[in-house]
């Protein structure tokens, strides 16, 4: 799974010798088009399969979200499939501001004090996106255990982040451009 769920990332997702500005505010000269995979039927079943892989490292989380939209597709996926398993798995979404009407809720889902959550992306350049997540999650008493990604950029600016979070990656950059199937961060 992990070998085919890296051709598609080369096929699909993966842009080198490009000029693009991340959400990050950065430049660069290669792109991951997460939502590539993640929007694909085999690209988001390999992806949720493997992270429910994962999460078996992890058996104290029992949801798992992260800031809409990059996590949506990923965390409906993994509740989804994980109906099936003997460890099911919650969903949520974080909204990058609070509703306006209703309930006025940031968070989208059941989410409880003391809750243990994995936080989910398809890409970390500096980890801002997974920090707005966690830091929602925290506000409402839930604690964020590991944070999950399809594809770490490998940017030195995400140390910090990195030293902070347990974060991993089924791919990094390195990856894409060596060829190898190894695990990232």
């Amino acid at each position: 799974m992990r070998t085919r769920l890296l051709e598609l990332v080369r096929e699909r997702a993966w842009r080198d010798d490009v000029d693009v500005v991340l959400a990050s505010g950065k430049r660069s000269n290669f792109y991951v088009q997460g939502k590539r995979i993640t929007l694909h039927p085999e690209g988001l079943f390999l992806f949720a399969q493997l992270l429910l892989r994962e999460l078996e490292a992890f058996p104290e989380v029992d949801a798992i979200g992260g800031l809409t939209m990059g996590a949506d597709p990923i965390a409906a996926a993994v509740c989804a499939l994980s109906f099936g398993t003997s460890r099911p798995i919650d969903a949520f979404l974080v909204r990058k501001e609070a509703k306006g009407h209703g309930v006025g809720s940031r968070i989208e889902g059941d989410l409880r004090e003391g809750q243990k959550v994995a936080i989910v992306e398809d890409t970390i350049t500096t980890g801002g996106s997974a920090l707005k997540a966690i830091d929602a999650v925290k506000e409402v008493g839930a604690v964020p255990v590991v944070v999950f990604a399809l594809v770490d950029r490998e940017d030195e600016d995400a140390a910090p982040f990195r030293a902070e979070h347990d974060v991993r990656s089924l791919f990094g950059v390195s990856d894409l451009r060596s060829g190898a199937t190894g695990g990232g961060s």
